[in-house]
C-alpha cells in the first residue's frame, strides 16, 4: 500500500483505464437504481414479455401507433399518460416501454415509476432496433 501513490503517478494511463472500466462496470447498475428502470435489448424484451407475462407499452401518439406497432402492445401516449394508466392492470407486471428511438420511453418510464409501477424496462433503440432485428410490426 505504501507504493500505491507512486504506482498511480508512474502508471497514470493504466490507473485511468482502471477507473474508466470500473465506472463502465457499475454505471448500468447505478443508472437502474437512480432511474427505476433498466434498458434492455430486443431479444431480452421478447423473452421478458413471453416468459414473465410482460407487456409492451407504446408511448407514441395514436396516429404513429395505428400506422405500425408491436403485436399486443398497449398504446398509452406520453402526452396524456395519466388518464390512460387504467389500461395497465397490475403495477408489478413487467412493462417494456417503447417509442421510436428510446428517448420518449425513458421519460415515460420515469412517469410510470412515479405512479407506482415497479417492474419497468425501456427497449433500447426503440422500434428502430425492433425493425433492425427483423421482427414483425403490425398496423
Amino acid at each position: 500500500m505504501e507504493n500505491l501513490g507512486e504506482f498511480i503517478v508512474n502508471h497514470w494511463i493504466l490507473s485511468s483505464m482502471f477507473v474508466v472500466l470500473l465506472w463502465l462496470t457499475f454505471s448500468n447498475t447505478l443508472t437502474r437504481g437512480l432511474n427505476g428502470f433498466q434498458q434492455i435489448d430486443v431479444p431480452t424484451a421478447v423473452t421478458l414479455v413471453n416468459q414473465q407475462k410482460g407487456c409492451f407499452v407504446d408511448v407514441r401518439d395514436k396516429a404513429a401507433f395505428e400506422s405500425t406497432h408491436i403485436a399486443d402492445s398497449v398504446n398509452i401516449p406520453l402526452a396524456d399518460m395519466e388518464p390512460q394508466l387504467k389500461l395497465l392492470k397490475k403495477k408489478e407486471q413487467p412493462l417494456v416501454v417503447v417509442c421510436d428511438s428510446g428517448q420518449r420511453a425513458k421519460a415515460a418510464a420515469k412517469k410510470l415509476k412515479a405512479q407506482g409501477y415497479t417492474n419497468l424496462y425501456v427497449l433500447s433503440g426503440g422500434l428502430h432496433a425492433w425493425r433492425d432485428a427483423k421482427l414483425p410490426l403490425f398496423s
